[in-house]
């Protein structure tokens, strides 16, 4: 009898140190986060990067390197933003990424500040010119390769013309310094069939 009971303490004991370390495990997994606002949908997204880009304009905000790490920091000091800034804030406006969390491209290669997110992205490599690209979806950011930029593709219109939500300086008007005024809209930027992209961030369940 002793004996049954002590098997019987032993097998629960074994059970319960494996469902500790499966809590433990998955605890330290990322979440896939979704932003109360929107849908977890390509229209959901590209909405999340409009308000975003309304923002900019509303805050009277301009280009320039020295952004903040949140729109709101950025809201309250400097009002400076960029292409990679402007992602970085839309990822977190949709709840991709956590409050705080940046991202930019150095020589065509993505640097991420933050530890992971590949349970929500998916990272495809491209290196060709976007006129020659036939992988693209709506809602895809990309990183471009010949030049310092990130934008997010939205579709083509009736003509056939790519078009795109742009947080860089073709997104602000002409002068010093560049003020922001149509980040939210979508919109041709021909110049871009001419470059090459280098990757192609495709956020998951779209």
């Amino acid at each position: 009898m002793k004996a049954t009971l002590f098997t019987k303490w032993r097998s629960f004991a074994k059970i319960s140190a494996a469902a500790a370390v499966f809590t433990a495990v998955f605890a330290t997994q990322p979440a896939l986060v979704q932003a109360a606002d929107y849908p977890h949908s390509t229209k959901g997204w590209l909405q999340a990067c409009q308000k975003v880009g309304r923002k900019l304009t509303k805050h009277n905000f301009t280009y320039g390197i020295r952004s903040r790490d949140t729109l709101k920091e950025g809201i309250e000091h400097g009002r400076k933003a960029n292409c990679a800034a402007y992602v970085s804030w839309c990822l977190q406006e949709f709840g991709v990424v956590g409050e705080g969390d940046t991202l930019y491209t150095k020589g065509g290669k993505l640097v991420t500040r933050f530890d992971t997110w590949q349970r929500r992205v998916k990272i495809i490599k491209v290196k060709k010119k976007a006129g020659k690209v036939t992988n693209l979806k709506p809602g895809d950011i990309v990183g471009w390769k010949d030049i310092v930029h990130m934008n997010i593709y939205a579709g083509e219109n009736s003509y056939g013309e790519k078009l795109w939500l742009d947080g860089g300086s073709a997104a602000t008007a002409p002068g010093r310094p560049r003020r922001y005024y149509r980040a939210n809209q979508i919109l041709p930027y021909n110049y871009l069939d001419n470059h090459k992209i280098s990757f192609i961030i495709r956020i998951k369940g779209l």
